[in-house]
């Protein structure tokens, strides 16, 4: 019972976190329907549920639908009220706001939100688990499977490739602690990516890797111009880093140990 209570107040601290960003002062908004990226997100959806099983992919979609919806009520912190939610399965739920972050600490805070507003949930999907095996072993497995899923997709997220969430925040800390390293690293964790690729003999982390080399020419000049972090700031955001990572590292070690 210790546990189910430790989690639950955890779900609380992140609700009172993100009080500010859970609800849009403009109400629903509703910004039409991308019929490509639906079509790709059930296809991802099916296979996904072909390849893990039926559970898995419910858990898949759950697990997206909360980490996007992390991005958005960051953003709504962080001022931008325009922010918004469009649903696709798997693939489509999108952050969207007309602005960028006007600070890198924003930049930061809004990235990890992803990854660490599913902290809560995977906790209390676990902690539920055990509590309730003896009255639905069913419902049971299915928060265990949301549990590793959610821990298993995340970490793979927090990898610091580019242009994914870990990517991201590892630039812009690099870019507090070694400013002039900052295109080079990038450049960096992109062939890292590449060489993995080549491994594994995986198209899709070789497309993610050409994104990451394509971002040193298309980044933004409002980059150079943002407000970057304090060193105090960085080492916080650092740790931060580190424990929402090694957290969801632990919380999927199950699936990928499996997989992987």
């Amino acid at each position: 019972m210790f546990v189910l209570f430790a989690a639950i107040v955890l779900c609380t601290l992140m609700v009172y976190t993100l009080r500010g960003g859970m609800v849009s002062n403009r109400g629903l908004t509703v910004v039409g329907m991308d019929i490509q990226g639906l079509g790709m997100g059930v296809l991802a959806f099916v296979a996904a549920a072909w390849y893990f099983g039926p559970l898995y992919g419910v858990a898949i979609v759950l697990s997206v639908m909360i980490h996007e919806f992390g991005h958005v009520a960051a953003y709504r912190i962080a001022g931008h009220d325009d922010a918004r939610f469009r649903l696709i399965p798997l693939m489509g739920g999108v952050a969207i706001s007309d602005r960028a972050p006007e600070t890198q600490a924003h930049d930061f805070f809004i990235t990890l939100m992803g990854p660490g507003i599913c902290l809560a949930p995977m906790a209390l999907a676990y902690a539920l688990s055990e509590v309730i095996t003896p009255y639905s072993a069913e419902a049971a497995h299915f928060l265990w499977v949301f549990a590793i899923v959610t821990g298993a997709l995340n970490f793979f997220n927090l990898l610091p490739f580019w242009p994914l969430d870990g990517g991201r925040c590892v630039r812009i800390l690099i870019d507090t602690f070694a400013p002039g390293a900052t295109n080079f690293v990038t450049l960096g964790m992109s062939a890292a990516l590449a060489a993995a690729a080549v491994a594994m003999h995986s198209m899709a982390l070789f497309f993610f890797a050409i994104l990451g080399a394509q971002s040193l020419f298309s980044w933004s000049e409002a980059w150079v111009h943002r407000t970057p972090l304090t060193k105090p700031q960085g080492v916080l955001a650092l740790a931060a880093y580190l424990f929402t990572a090694g957290a969801h590292f632990w919380g999927g070690l199950t699936m990928l140990m499996r997989y992987l």
